[in-house]
């Protein structure tokens, strides 16, 4: 008997190997994914601005970088003797206001060199309420700022795709094989209140339908359906039963990359988990001839793995283990 509704993976007309570049950003499950790309030694970069949960800010900090803008000014602010700037997460900050502004303006250079060369942009969108300061502007994160200085709208389908419509014309233009995988958090955003949560996730729904069925090189991976629909139970999920917890990020993880990889990365994933668990593998006599014997053939077989990805880290500590 089958205990399991199975949520059907699209089938891509994409490819990615270990040669392509990868650009992941959105919510912290977007992090997450990338992690695991870098661990398989795919070349990702991973939330530069830091973990932005909507659409709006997000879409529009590529779209600045892309275009090369001017830093917005208005939002600047000092907080516990640190410069932040109400585009970015808090990770993102500088002991002055010129500081913060250079640091902002080399992100938004490596930003658009990054998207000009990737082959795989992955957005993850998090949540659809937005806060807007009293002059309108939205922030990507409010900074532990008082409430009252903020406003807070849910966005509509519409609005959401109106950005990424401006976006993805001006990324056309400066990468125009560059393709496009959208995907919703399934972090549920319980503050808001669990029906407040439900509403907001479809608004982002219906955006990720909308823009992958109006562009044949954006499309949607179902993170959010596995989680909620398979892996129905508590048991994947943290502590906090809200955060998908590793257990269900690997199952995750699992169907995006049959999905996505290449036969060829697929094999050799699989022999990358080989060598690190042999790696990891600790002798309880780390001197003995039978153990240093076993490093000398893992040491072999990572270097043979050099000549396809970068394992000069592993390598190092192999041979920092024979004696």
């Amino acid at each position: 008997m089958n205990w399991q509704i199975q949520v059907p993976i699209p089938e891509y007309s994409f490819k990615l190997s270990h040669s392509d570049k990868v650009f992941s950003v959105g919510s912290c499950f977007a992090q997450h994914m990338a992690d695991r790309l870098l661990y398989y030694k795919f070349s990702c970069t991973s939330n530069p601005y830091g973990t932005l949960f909507h659409p709006i800010p997000l879409l529009q900090n590529l779209t600045d970088a892309l275009k090369r803008a001017e830093i917005d000014e208005n939002l600047f602010l000092k907080r516990d003797e640190a410069i932040f700037h109400y585009s970015c997460h808090s990770s993102v900050w500088a002991e002055s206001k010129d500081d913060l502004k250079q640091k902002l303006q080399d992100l938004q250079l490596s930003v658009a060199n990054e998207l000009k060369e990737s082959k795989l942009l992955i957005l993850t969108f998090g949540t659809s309420f937005l806060y807007q300061l009293d002059s309108g502007k939205a922030v990507a994160n409010c900074h532990k700022q008082a409430k009252n200085i903020f406003t807070k709208e849910l966005s509509s389908s519409q609005e959401i795709q109106n950005v990424f419509h401006s976006f993805y014309s001006e990324l056309k233009k400066q990468n125009p094989k560059i393709q496009i995988l959208v995907t919703v958090s399934p972090v549920r955003h319980i503050r808001d209140g669990v029906h407040e949560n439900n509403v907001s996730k479809s608004a982002l729904l219906l955006a990720c339908d909308a823009i992958q069925k109006t562009f044949d090189d954006v499309h949607y991976f179902p993170a959010y359906e596995i989680v909620l629909d398979e892996l129905r139970d508590y048991r994947f999920y943290e502590k906090d039963r809200v955060h998908p917890n590793e257990e269900a990020r690997a199952y995750v993880w699992d169907k995006f990359a049959e999905a996505i990889f290449t036969e060829n990365s697929l094999i050799l994933n699989r022999d990358l988990d080989k060598l690190f668990s042999s790696i990891d593998h600790r002798a309880f006599r780390e001197t003995s001839e039978a153990h240093q014997r076993f490093l000398e053939k893992t040491l072999e077989w990572a270097l043979d793995l050099n000549e396809r990805v970068n394992l000069k880290e592993e390598i190092k500590e192999l041979k920092k283990r024979l004696q």
